[in-house]
């Protein structure tokens, strides 16, 4: 133990670099408490040798402080209290017999503290500043963010609303409907190979009077909507009935408007079926017009045909 002891300096552990972050008046506090330190007398455990070469534990165990904040104390990390000052320095003084043998004294040490704890008010000021303004970024955020969920809580109802009516709008269309007017889901190659529009038979009276009750029955819904002061569901009912019904319904539906004076909505009817449904039931249902007398829709709805992209 001896060799190891003599193998450094006295009071090695007192010569240590400062903190990166200390400023110049805890520098300069704790190069006055390392010199300060070097004046310790510390003896073995049973008080019968002064160690000539006592470690950094030993003389925080002899101050009567951490070994960690004595680090941090030599370091100019921390700035210790006025109390911490002075017990190390009375401590000091103790064992070197005297003040005169320290070389500064206790006046000027707290003066020292003083300063550096100045210093370290001024680093916490602008701390607290820094804080503050993170605090009030961090809020300016959750406002946004709470409002962007209000807004997407908002558009969520909306949507959930605007499916609801959908809805609505197509039981109302399939209420109206009568069974035998159901969609007529046909492919294309079916499509392709329907013949040309004929004439209905004037024997076909059951069919005839098939269609004129379905289009009586859609005629007086679309009646009851517009007069009810709907048109966003007059609308969708004529688009829903455009899917679904016959050439033959879809004349003699225009024909019941006209004769009620529904010109309007007559007219929308035409341009919805022109503009939905392929050439072929367009053919068929401006020959359906011009059957029922109805040459001016037959024309309209042919021209509205030939006007699609």
């Amino acid at each position: 133990m001896a060799a190891r002891s003599s193998s450094r300096q006295p009071f090695a552990w007192t010569r240590k670099d400062f903190h990166s972050e200390a400023s110049p008046g805890r520098r300069q506090l704790a190069e006055a408490l390392q010199r300060v330190c070097r004046h310790l007398i510390i003896k073995s455990p049973d008080g019968s040798t002064v160690l000539t070469h006592p470690t950094q534990a030993q003389a925080a165990k002899h101050l009567y402080v951490g070994e960690t904040s004595l680090t941090r104390y030599l370091t100019g990390q921390y700035v210790p209290s006025r109390e911490t000052i002075t017990s190390i320095y009375e401590t000091a003084c103790r064992d070197a017999g005297g003040e005169q043998s320290l070389g500064v004294t206790k006046e000027y040490l707290l003066e020292l503290r003083a300063c550096a704890e100045q210093e370290r008010c001024s680093s916490c000021a602008r701390h607290r500043e820094e804080a503050r303004a993170a605090r009030q970024e961090r809020a300016t955020v959750l406002e946004d963010q709470k409002r962007l969920t209000d807004k997407a809580e908002n558009l969520a109802a909306e949507f959930r609303e605007l499916r609801r009516r959908y809805s609505l709008l197509k039981q109302e269309t399939l209420r109206i409907r009568p069974a035998e007017a159901g969609p007529r889901n046909r492919q294309p190659e079916e499509l392709a190979a329907t013949p040309l529009p004929v004439p209905s038979r004037n024997g076909d009276r059951q069919r005839s009077m098939k269609d004129v009750s379905a289009a009586q029955r859609i005629r007086r819904r679309a009646e009851e909507l517009a007069g009810g002061g709907q048109p966003d569901r007059v609308l969708a009912l004529l688009r829903h009935t455009v899917e679904a019904c016959t050439s033959q319904e879809m004349a003699l539906l225009v024909a019941l408007l006209r004769s009620r004076g529904q010109d309007e909505l007559a007219g929308n009817f035409v341009h919805i079926y022109a503009r939905d449904r392929s050439d072929r039931d367009v053919l068929r249902a401006a020959l359906v017009l011009h059957e029922q007398d109805v040459v001016a829709d037959a024309e309209a709805l042919l021209r509205a045909a030939a006007a699609r992209p």
